[in-house]
């Protein structure tokens, strides 16, 4: 694998062009993406032992959204939030301790909507590491990390199908990776960064 440097990362990001905006246009229309709620995660990217890895959480089984399943940390921008890539930082604030001013944030990489009417932007950030984590009982389970090397194996994903208001969707899953299963939205963001980075076509 390519060792990248922080500016490696970032120029990878801002060359990087995607467009989900039809990923569920069986479901909505252009029109209907207008109503959506936006939102925003980070992507959050450490360095050790060698290699890069991304940060992830289990949520907890107390959230009213996407309960128990592995996500980046974030949510819906609140009014008070000035763009969303602070809507991005608060939230990973929030959830699992990083102070926003201890991110070094690459960029996002796009708008991607989801199935429960948000619209996504997808920022990515290097935090520094090892670092002291505070876990939101609340809205987090736990915490865990996956090598990027690991991510990028295509040994490692598949595509199943799920039903949703009548009609069956492909979905991502990664393999379990230490009790863990990283899937469905949270997977395509994660197949996103691969891209960017052109560690998968």
């Amino acid at each position: 694998m390519m060792k990248f440097s922080p500016d490696g990362i970032s120029n990878a990001i801002d060359a990087y062009e995607c467009d989900y905006r039809n990923r569920y246009d069986i479901l909505y229309s252009t029109h209907d993406l207008r109503d959506f709620r936006p939102a925003a995660v980070m992507i959050p990217l450490i360095f050790f032992e060698g290699d890069w890895h991304v940060v992830l959480t289990k949520r907890s089984e107390k959230v009213v959204e996407h309960r128990g399943q592995v996500a980046f940390p974030g949510g819906g921008k609140e009014a008070s939030d000035k763009d969303l890539q602070w809507t991005a930082l608060r939230e990973m604030q929030e959830e699992i301790g990083v102070d926003p001013k201890d991110v070094m944030v690459f960029g996002y990489l796009c708008d991607m909507p989801i199935i429960t009417k948000y619209i996504v932007r997808i920022f990515v950030g290097q935090i520094p590491w090892p670092y002291p984590l505070v876990i939101s009982e609340e809205e987090v389970e736990s915490v865990f990390t996956l090598p990027i090397r690991w991510l990028a194996d295509p040994k490692h994903h598949n595509i199943q199908y799920r039903s949703f208001a009548g009609r069956e969707f492909p979905v991502i899953y990664f393999d379990l990776f230490d009790g863990y299963q990283l899937w469905g939205a949270s997977a395509d963001m994660t197949l996103a960064l691969l891209s960017a980075l052109e560690l998968i076509q």
